[in-house]
């Protein structure tokens, strides 16, 4: 019997001993760390919860894949840093993503075209179920923090998603610059959680479809949390009376910017004479708050507008803030100011979890991918809070490198799945905490 020799490959520079190295390790993952996160999905049921809001049109006898399988395939191949739906041909084999998707090991993920045909099976129908998941799932895992707190704090903003080629509803934006897609994203800040996003035609303005998003998810916040008080942040692009409106119809707390006009402007002159004057003098920078009433002949009653101007060696800069919020208006704009978490966690949704990566034709297909990264923002997000101390603030990509990239052999025997992690791994308490979190509410 002649038995078949692998190649291997031979590497002289150790001088100590001659290193040789072949392709027989077995089944081996470098992913190994996304069984804690796979832990605490299951003990809340949330990919389960996502995949039976989705219709799925195909037959069942010609099923290979279940709609449930694929979106935890999806999902956890985001979170792993392989974000485009290609990826899924090099990785159908890996064993850690074939657990975590609850495949049979041995048996390959569903590959690149079933995965696109997938994603563009969802109807409109379907996104809005799955939008009112992202609410659902910070009730039911945020629900105590919230009543704890008194407070939901919500935060507003548009982001750009760059488009290439011929995707339906991309459109030049001139503020951008570029051809584009421009996603509607809220998020909480106090728990980090995103709470809706819906993709928008490139030409959208910075606030189309705003009130409809908070019509849908305000009085869902309401009804879970009764007598928790509900405040509202957003840039200039966000001055819109019907939201004002709406906030006040709602009893929100709101702070928005606003942009300068000339009543404006010369309401806050003789403080900026002030200032002029006392820079001069001093030769220091100067900063004062103050706040008047103000009512546009489109609005029904006064409402207040608070102001920052600022003197120093470039000039005089002045920003504007409308609000119903109580309080001096250095308070108004330090409470305002503090909307820049925001910022960064856009930027963790566009560039750790490339959530701009919308490449397909269809406009609805683009929508469903979005929220495919905002369920693998949301289940790190979620997870992190449960994590030590120290780690409920790191970024996705800290995460990866210490905790979800770890190294390992999976051995299937005829009892369990042994899974032999790194025996260096320098943060094995890290795992340990991890998965006692996934393990426990």
């Amino acid at each position: 019997m002649i038995q078949s020799v692998l190649p291997q490959l031979s590497f002289s520079f150790y001088r100590h001993q001659p290193i040789h190295a072949d392709f027989s390790g077995g089944q081996i993952s470098s992913d190994a760390g996304l069984l804690p996160l796979r832990a605490f999905d299951e003990r809340h049921h949330l990919t389960r919860d996502l995949a039976a809001r989705l219709s799925d049109p195909r037959e069942d006898d010609r099923v290979r894949h279940d709609s449930l399988e694929l979106l935890r395939q999806r999902i956890y191949q985001i979170v792993a840093g392989y974000e485009d739906a290609n990826d899924a041909d090099r990785l159908r084999h890996d064993p850690m993503l074939q657990i975590v998707a609850d495949q049979k090991l041995g048996h390959p993920l569903g590959s690149q075209p079933t995965l696109s045909r997938w994603e563009n099976a969802p109807c409109a129908r379907d996104l809005v179920h799955l939008n009112d998941a992202l609410v659902e799932q910070f009730v039911h895992l945020c629900g105590h923090e919230v009543r704890q707190r008194g407070e939901i704090l919500l935060d507003i903003d548009s982001t750009d998603d760059p488009t290439h080629g011929q995707q339906q509803l991309s459109f030049f934006n001139g503020a951008y610059g570029q051809h584009m897609y421009h996603p509607m994203l809220i998020f909480e800040r106090h728990s980090g959680c995103l709470l809706a996003a819906r993709l928008r035609a490139g030409n959208a303005s910075s606030h189309a479809r705003i009130v409809p998003m908070l019509l849908r998810l305000v009085p869902r916040l309401q009804a879970a949390f009764p007598g928790v008080k509900i405040k509202l942040r957003g840039d200039p692009g966000f001055a819109l009376p019907l939201l004002y409106q709406f906030c006040e119809f709602f009893e929100i707390e709101y702070a928005l910017g606003i942009p300068a006009n000339c009543v404006f402007q010369r309401r806050a002159e003789p403080r900026q004479k002030q200032l002029n004057r006392r820079y001069r003098r001093t030769q220091l920078p100067q900063r004062s708050f103050s706040s008047f009433r103000h009512r546009a002949r489109s609005w029904p009653r006064q409402r207040r507008i608070c102001y920052k101007a600022e003197h120093t060696a470039t000039g005089t800069n002045l920003r504007f803030l409308i609000t119903n919020c109580a309080g001096r208006a250095a308070q108004v704009f330090a409470f305002y100011n503090d909307r820049g978490e925001c910022e960064n966690r856009i930027e963790e949704f566009k560039n750790g979890f490339r959530a701009d990566r919308l490449s397909c034709h269809r406009f609805l297909a683009n929508a469903f991918r979005l929220l495919l990264y905002g369920f693998a923002y949301n289940l790190v997000n979620l997870f992190r809070q449960h994590l030590p101390q120290p780690w409920r603030s790191a970024q996705i990509e800290t995460l990866r490198t210490r905790l979800f990239k770890l190294g390992a052999r999976i051995r299937q025997t005829a009892r369990c799945i042994r899974v032999h992690l790194a025996s260096g791994w320098p943060f094995q308490n890290l795992f340990r905490s991890a998965a006692l979190a996934g393990n426990s509410s």
